[in-house]
């Protein structure tokens, strides 16, 4: 009999029913400028602007469009300055991590941040040590009788790691990596394979050199058998890998390569394979060069000949072209320019980028910290928007949710908003700009969770309002409060005044979840 699918929790009758009646505010909300400035009202003062309407029909959250890029403008204050560092450089600030950078100052956190190994976290690696899967061989999850654990364990362990750690930047670069070198979990072995992929490839040299993390990934089991070279041999050589090793992983299809070349990388691959389940060629789960199977002739890859005779350094030799080649360091530094500062970068900033990777020997940590003192990228806030994990994430690390061990059901809304990890099919990885994720039915999954969570409705999590707004004495007080804590910031007058008149009708404490959750669904808690 086939298990039962596990069903998102959604709000009751009597809840949807009074939530329906929030749709007005919210849909008002969704229309108002995440970027104003919070003194707005002052400077239409100034200015003699008329202010917002707010009893003009609202565009309705089902048309209202993404947020467009803005203007690189340098932010004006210090406080504007912390507030857009946090929101890039954390899943979402909490008031210790706050506290801390504006004690230390923005610059000396980035350095903190890109220095984990000297972050303490004790705590949320001792919890990940628990999933018994993390210590065990390829071999003993092969013959677990739950096929499903390795891959349940792993999920739970990175969001954990995400929602908890200290090590905020360097979770953000795992996952931009991850992405990167992305691999579906749910095909064939990848359930068992992918573990180690996390813990042996992407996270040790997440912030090292590229040529490192790109040589690993090569010689990842995971990763090969998600692209098929794990089957390839001299007979067939499967050209799967070969063609995502360039377009998606190196030099990309701006630099121009041709199909000879994908054919003749994946004939340099041949060889390169793993040892399955049953271990006919050694451990199981291993990567296994295996020299009956490679193709020995001579190749030209790039305009480079390739003697015959080279055996497995046939795959060094491509491995060290591609991570050398000048494409590479642009098209890792777009796409870090394209995760940090907006879904379109300027050239200026990526040129830059690219010289650095170029200069360092691609150097990951050295081009994260070049990009963090770019003026592009500190002039960017309100250009990125949060992707459903960011999104989630952000939720429970500033509302403080207490999560339980056993947090399957939330993730279940993680699912449906459309970014479980690992859970992306192609190889390109999910997407990273926001036309692909603010639609109406994102947008909504993001509204009904946001509500969920603070309503006390979401099995697995429970969030403590009182606390949060224990200083809070009045309509505007709790919105303010509530506002700074999931912003980092006072909102706009518009967005602003639509709250407080929310929150002074009827019992305030009675709006206390709905008032949390709007500001969740808003389009200011959406930008990064």
């Amino acid at each position: 009999m086939a298990a039962p699918t596990r069903t998102p929790t959604r709000l009751p009758r009597r809840a949807f029913l009074k939530t329906s009646a929030l749709f007005g505010v919210w849909a008002a909300l969704a229309a108002c400028n995440p970027r104003a400035a919070p003194d707005e009202e002052q400077d239409r003062a100034a200015t003699g602007t008329p202010p917002h309407d707010h009893a003009a029909s609202p565009t309705p959250a089902a048309t209202a469009a993404p947020p467009t890029a803005a203007p690189t403008v340098p932010p004006a204050s210090g406080d504007a300055v912390l507030a857009h560092g946090l929101r890039r450089l954390t899943f979402g600030a909490t008031p210790q991590l706050e506290a801390h950078a504006r004690q230390v100052g923005v610059d000396a956190f980035i350095e903190e941040q890109l220095h984990p190994e000297a972050i303490a976290d004790d705590a949320v690696e001792a919890r990940v040590s628990q999933f018994a899967t993390f210590s065990m061989t390829p071999q003993e999850r092969f013959e677990l009788e739950r096929r499903a654990q390795p891959v349940q364990e792993l999920i739970a362990a990175t969001l954990l790691r995400q929602a908890a750690s200290a090590r905020q930047l360097y979770e953000l670069v795992v996952d931009f990596w991850t992405n990167h070198f992305n691999i579906y979990i749910l095909k064939d072995q990848c359930r068992t394979l992918k573990t180690d992929d996390d813990l042996h490839v992407i996270r040790p040299y997440a912030l090292g050199r590229f040529a490192d993390l790109l040589t690993a990934s090569a010689h990842s089991p995971a990763m090969l058998v998600y692209l098929d070279q794990a089957a390839s041999n001299q007979d067939v050589p499967n050209e799967n890998y070969a063609r995502e090793l360039m377009e998606l992983h190196t030099i990309s299809v701006e630099a121009g390569y041709t199909h000879h070349d994908v054919v003749e990388v994946a004939r340099a691959l041949t060889g390169w394979t793993v040892s399955g389940p049953r271990g006919r060629m050694g451990e199981p789960g291993r990567f296994v060069y295996a020299p009956a199977l490679h193709d020995d002739g001579e190749k030209h890859i790039l305009g480079v000949h390739f003697p015959a005779g080279q055996g497995q350094g046939d795959g060094d030799q491509v491995l060290e072209i591609l991570a050398a080649h000048p494409m590479t360091a642009r098209f890792i530094s777009a796409k870090l320019a394209r995760r940090f500062v907006s879904d379109t970068p300027p050239e200026a900033v990526v040129d830059r980028l690219a010289a650095t990777f170029t200069n360092t020997g691609g150097d990951i940590r050295a081009v994260l910290a070049s990009l963090f003192a770019a003026d592009e990228f500190r002039g960017s806030a309100g250009q990125k928007t949060k992707r459903p994990l960011e999104f989630f994430v952000s939720a429970l690390r500033v509302t403080g949710a207490a999560v339980r061990e056993d947090a399957r059901p939330i993730y279940d809304h993680l699912a449906l908003m459309g970014q479980a990890p690992f859970q992306w099919a192609p190889p390109d990885g999910y997407p990273d700009a926001a036309s692909y994720w603010m639609t109406t039915s994102g947008l909504l999954n993001r509204w009904n969770f946001g509500m969920l969570l603070t309503g006390g409705l979401l099995r697995g999590a429970q969030v403590n309002l009182s606390a949060l707004t224990a200083d809070a004495a009045s309509p505007a007080d709790v919105v303010d409060v509530l506002a700074q804590r999931f912003t980092g910031e006072r909102l706009p007058g518009d967005a602003r005044d639509i709250l407080v008149d929310f929150a002074s009708t009827g019992d305030l404490g009675d709006n206390l979840p709905a008032i949390a959750g709007l500001l969740l669904g808003s389009p200011h808690f959406q930008m990064r």
